[in-house]
């Protein structure tokens, strides 16, 4: 019964985030496809790189809106965002605002890079600027979010962070190996990036879902 019942709300709980999420991906990935259609040009197709590229870095500036929204209201974050309640949003909330804007930094550097000539309409330099910057900026939040957290936290990030190096050994080394031997095309330099932030993307959401963190939250 007590098994029951907890099934019940685990599943109560997490529909609203996924339903909400998956409404939010959708469009967002319909309105990206349609604008790199229009950014290609008559008779050029966005190219399969652009695309994963772009829908990868959508998904970090959405989990970062996400962020940001329960930041700026706990009591709607609590019921949405992987914490005990609204008061540990509160308590950590310098925490959680470097780490949301730092997600949506480099969300938004590898969103940008899909538009970047000689498919894109962005001009190599200013994207190349602009990227590192965003990037600059990720790291230099990541520093000052580094001061906020505590052991488990800490070690979450190392082992998130290992997992995401064995993930892009074996994704990216198989395939930069199978494109050696001549039996598949190489990884552009796009492909390389946007696979550097979606291991890393899946091995913090791995190592979460190893200690139950993403099933925390009020029943």
């Amino acid at each position: 019964m007590n098994a029951a019942r907890q099934e019940k709300s685990l599943a109560r709980r997490l529909a609203l985030p996924a339903l909400g999420g998956a409404i939010a991906g959708f469009v967002a990935t319909f309105l990206f496809l349609n604008l790199t259609d229009a950014d290609a040009g008559a008779g050029a197709g966005p190219g399969i790189s652009r695309e994963i590229a772009g829908i990868v870095g959508i998904s970090y500036i959405l989990g970062a809106i996400g962020g940001c929204i329960g930041i700026v209201n706990p009591r709607l974050g609590a019921r949405f965002l992987n914490v005990e309640d609204a008061d540990e949003l509160r308590e950590q909330r310098r925490m959680f605002g470097y780490a949301f804007t730092a997600m949506m930094a480099l969300g938004a550097a590898l969103f940008l890079l899909a538009f970047v000539e000689p498919a894109g309409s962005i001009g190599g330099r200013a994207g190349a600027a602009a990227a590192l910057g965003l990037v600059l900026v990720a790291c230099i939040l990541g520093h000052l979010q580094a001061r906020h957290v505590d052991e488990l936290q800490r070690l979450l990030s190392r082992e998130s962070i290992a997992t995401a190096f064995y993930l892009l050994f074996a994704i990216g080394g198989g395939w930069a190996l199978l494109a050696h031997c001549g039996l598949t095309a190489a990884p552009a330099p796009l492909d390389w990036l946007t696979m550097f932030a979606a291991t890393l993307l899946a091995g913090c959401l791995w190592q979460a879902g190893r200690r139950g963190l993403l099933t925390r939250g009020p029943s």
